[in-house]
């Protein structure tokens, strides 16, 4: 289940396949980018606050939480599944 002090998710329609978004709000955690749409999957990589990435797929229900596909623009390695709390919408990067 979502956890205490968590953001609340965007509503649905904000965050779409092909937009692109900012992780935000993660001060100096990051965002873990999971290799499934789940909190106990690997983590291959941590998007860092205010790194931008576009979104590949989703949304999917799992733990509580929305979940996106996201890659990043301009190194498709780093690319993985991320709750949306963490997340907003940016234009191009």
């Amino acid at each position: 289940t979502a956890t205490e002090g968590v953001p609340p998710s965007p509503p649905p329609g904000i965050i779409v396949i092909g937009s692109y978004v900012e992780v935000n709000g993660t001060r100096t955690d990051g965002l873990r980018l999971h290799a499934e749409p789940a909190l106990n999957s690997e983590v291959p990589f941590v998007g860092m606050e205010a790194e931008v990435f576009q979104v590949q797929d989703g949304p999917r229900q799992a733990d509580g939480y929305t979940w996106w596909y996201l890659s990043a623009p301009f190194d498709k390695n780093r690319r993985g599944w991320a709750v949306s709390n963490y997340l907003i919408t940016t234009s191009n990067p």
